[in-house]
């Protein structure tokens, strides 16, 4: 294997991951924000309806084999096994095709069901159909794709991954608004323009399949015929495809947990606020008065349906997929470190490493922490004014606000759980994370059925589930990864020192927030100003902490130059 392939240590394979995740998701802002103020909130509701059913279908479908795949191809390579490891791809792209059209048939068979379940609107219900088979069939190519990602993953190659990420945000960026905008312009409906945006997932997925398969013919893998001549093929293909299904199958269950919450709002929420409706339309009415008359006096100048007590659960789900848009910005970058990990953590596993264990452990929750607690504290300290800039309309702040206030919490403890579980699956107890979404989401579903059938409660009951969902997920994760791990995890310097700075920076945005608020200063400079002062704030607090240690530095591109001047200033340990 080449050099460059080898010096993807974890540091820097988690930044390459991490920086394609960043980029997608600016492109996803830069997609969904338009889109909202295109489609307007009703529309949104449409779209979110469909995508929230896909993405757990899609996960549970496609998720456990790139990890399985990685975790057998990076054990493979710490055995020098290099046939297995080309024997692992090919296996791996004829399960993924049968995985990927399960997924897709499955997709096809719940849309009747699932739109008739969630709304007795036979107009809403067909609307909500039209969207979720624009983007089926996506599952079936992010499967594909996905066996070459966990591929070049298990080789720690992290680039592949991330140059097929950008392709398919921009595929769903250029496409996806065009088709949109098309849409909304011939037939002047919302639902079918939201059908268009999905439509673009869809176009986006091909593009990156296609990058994918083409870099891997030009391109290759980096085994030389040198590897493969040098050892004997140890697997059968029936022995390495029952090991991919032995890893696949309970992660797949497991990778769900950044969804689940998603999933379960997906068939409560709306059928719950539809009985709140059919009770309590005035009283909801009255309590987001503001926005309703917004949205109407809007809705009328537009031409669309002004809000009733039929379609104000579409709305107020709409409401909560633009909030759930930036929290899950935190799990999905958190989630780039606990991909990263499994190859790290699998080859110090296989090795018996304890010392190289302890610290490949103490460095994934550290990165994660450092990254998930500042920007979910962040969030929640200045949820208002954030969906005020990105959105348009009142509801977004009276009702969005709130929402991300909650969900920005919830994303710290979503953020922290995903790593955890993929590093309970690197050390092969994949059925632990499984057992702890599972209790994770009957909480979730308890809360919400105590919660957002109140009618002064509503829609907020959502979120407050999905805080005590992913806090029961972390703290149990956490507790079985040290049990059977055997590591003694330092949590004063991993977790509560990283606490420490991040609370000191949403402590700073908040106050810096009612200030300029009481100066009436414009949202754009509040938010621009806060995010500022709360980063120099969150910094300099690490620093004068010493959180980070030389060694993670060091891991880092160009880290070696950067740890050297940190040292010298006495900010690092």
């Amino acid at each position: 294997m080449s050099n460059k392939t080898k010096t993807q240590n974890f540091e820097r394979g988690a930044v390459i991951l991490l920086a394609s995740a960043i980029i997608v998701k600016i492109i996803g802002a830069i997609f969904k924000i338009p889109l909202q103020r295109l489609i307007g909130d009703i529309g949104f509701g449409y779209f979110s309806s469909a995508y929230d059913l896909f993405l757990p279908i899609y996960t549970l479908s496609m998720a456990g084999l790139p990890i399985a795949v990685s975790r057998l191809t990076a054990a493979c390579v710490a055995e020098n096994r290099f046939k297995d490891t080309k024997n692992t791809l090919r296996i791996a792209k004829k399960a993924f095709l049968v995985t990927g059209l399960t997924g897709f048939i499955i997709m096809l068979g719940a849309t009747y069901f699932y739109a008739k379940y969630t709304t007795d609107n036979n107009t809403d219900a067909k609307y909500v159909a039209v969207c979720v088979l624009m983007v089926a069939p996506t599952v079936l190519f992010c499967c594909l794709m996905s066996a070459y990602r966990g591929y070049y993953e298990g080789l720690r190659n992290m680039y592949p991954t991330a140059i097929s990420d950008v392709i398919e945000a921009l595929g769903k960026l250029i496409l996806g608004f065009s088709f949109a905008y098309i849409i909304l312009k011939i037939t002047g409906k919302v639902a079918y323009a939201a059908a268009g945006a999905l439509s673009g997932i869809t176009v986006g997925t091909i593009a990156a399949l296609l990058y994918l398969s083409l870099r891997h013919k030009i391109k290759g893998d980096t085994i030389t015929e040198y590897s493969l001549c040098a050892n004997q093929e140890t697997r059968t293909s029936k022995q390495i495809l029952k090991a991919l299904i032995v890893i696949a199958v309970p992660i797949a269950l497991s990778s769900i947990a950044s969804n689940v919450t998603l999933f379960i709002d997906a068939f409560m929420v709306k059928l719950q606020l539809k009985n709140v409706m059919e009770n309590s339309f005035d009283f909801v009415r009255d309590m987001y008065i503001n926005s309703v008359n917004d949205y109407n006096a809007s809705a009328q100048n537009l031409g669309r349906d002004v809000l009733t007590a039929s379609n104000m659960p579409t709305f107020l789900y709409g409401i909560r997929g633009e909030a759930y848009v930036f929290y899950n910005l935190i799990p999905t970058l958190t989630g780039t470190f606990g991909i990263g990990s499994v190859p790290f953590l699998t080859t110090v596993w296989v090795a018996k490493d304890k010392s190289a264990i302890k610290k490949t452990i103490e460095t994934i929750i550290r990165t994660t922490a450092v990254i998930a607690l500042p920007a979910g504290i962040g969030m929640a300290s200045i949820a208002p004014e954030i969906m005020g800039l990105i959105y348009d309309g009142v509801a977004p702040v009276e009702i969005g606000g709130p929402l991300l206030r909650m969900l920005g919490i919830a994303a710290v403890f979503a953020g922290l759980s995903v790593p955890m579980t993929n590093m309970l699956q690197a050390i092969g107890k994949p059925i632990l994370p499984v057992r702890n979404i599972a209790i994770g989401a009957s909480l979730k579903i308890i809360v919400n059925l105590l919660l957002v059938g109140r009618p002064e409660i509503n829609i907020m009951g959502a979120p407050i589930g999905t805080l005590v969902c992913y806090v029961f997920i972390f703290v149990s994760n956490t507790l079985c990864l040290i049990k059977y791990t055997g590591t003694k995890i330092n949590f004063y310097a991993v977790l509560v020192k990283p606490a420490i700075a991040a609370i000191c920076c949403g402590v700073s945005a908040f106050l810096l927030s009612l200030l300029l608020s009481k100066l009436e200063v414009s949202t754009v400079i509040t938010v621009v100003l806060c995010i500022a002062v709360a980063g120099v704030v969150y910094l300099s607090v690490i620093f004068a902490i010493k959180t980070l240690s030389k060694e993670d530095v060091q891991g880092f591109p160009k880290g070696e130059k950067i740890a050297e001047i940190l040292e010298k200033l006495h900010l690092i340990r």
